[in-house]
């Protein structure tokens, strides 16, 4: 369906003439040395860096919520589900409703900090939850907190280059994300096994912390200077 959607109803955003001057110019290969350096490239840099460890806390959850359920909580599957469900209803109305109100409000990088702050405090919140009720009232504000970072972090990036380099940076974000998703299961699994059915939350909680502190010095109080622009040459 969404493909569907893009094809009929998304309009083209690149006229003839520019699609031309693009396919003439030579593509940046799509290497480690290029996220190594779009990682360390200014603006670029820290939101790649929030993305993975946002990524990275919020994808420990995800892989990890079906044991957590069953061993913490005692839910079946089918209400496993239907909790998850919950969360995705949540996230469809906070990235289809809220996220393009608040941002006509905010400015992105406050909503990316304070979403940071809500993630990790329900990310803490949820190690402890002692009931389905509680886990659903702590579920609320995660989904939100999710759903915004999702959505305003990947438009930050494409304000944070020129536009013949946004589908590479959206790539490589999308790279840094896939990378979490390694990493998180085998984390969040042995956290579990090993300490308890509250490790991964408090795991989950301390790496958000480290966004919320990273956040605040690299992109509120520090932030990189804005996007030079270039000047095209005219012949004469």
């Amino acid at each position: 369906m969404n493909l569907l959607a893009v094809f009929f109803f998304l309009p083209e955003s690149l006229t003839d003439e520019r699609r031309a001057v693009l396919a003439a110019q030579k593509k940046p290969p799509f290497t480690l040395r290029a996220l190594v350096n779009a990682l360390n490239r200014p603006r670029v840099g820290p939101l790649l860096h929030t993305r993975f460890f946002f990524g990275l806390a919020f994808a420990t959850f995800q892989s990890i919520f079906a044991l957590y359920a069953q061993y913490r909580l005692g839910l079946t599957a089918q209400t496993t589900g239907y909790v998850l469900a919950y969360v995705g209803l949540l996230s469809v109305i906070v990235q289809g409703f809220a996220v393009g109100r608040l941002t006509a409000r905010f400015s992105e990088t406050r909503i990316i900090f304070v979403s940071s702050v809500v993630m990790a405090l329900a990310l803490l919140a949820w190690a402890f939850v002692p009931n389905v009720l509680t886990l659903l009232v702590v579920l609320a504000p995660m989904a939100f907190a999710g759903g915004t970072l999702n959505t305003v972090l990947s438009s930050a990036l494409t304000k944070s280059v020129y536009p013949e380099e946004i589908g590479g940076t959206l790539g490589l974000a999308t790279s840094v994300e896939s990378l979490t998703r390694v990493i998180a299961p085998s984390v969040g699994g042995l956290l579990l096994e090993f300490i308890g059915v509250w490790a991964p939350g408090i795991f989950s909680a301390l790496v958000m912390t480290w966004v919320v502190s990273f956040v605040w010095r690299r992109i509120v109080v520090n932030p990189d200077p804005p996007l030079p622009a270039r000047v095209v040459a005219r012949s004469e």
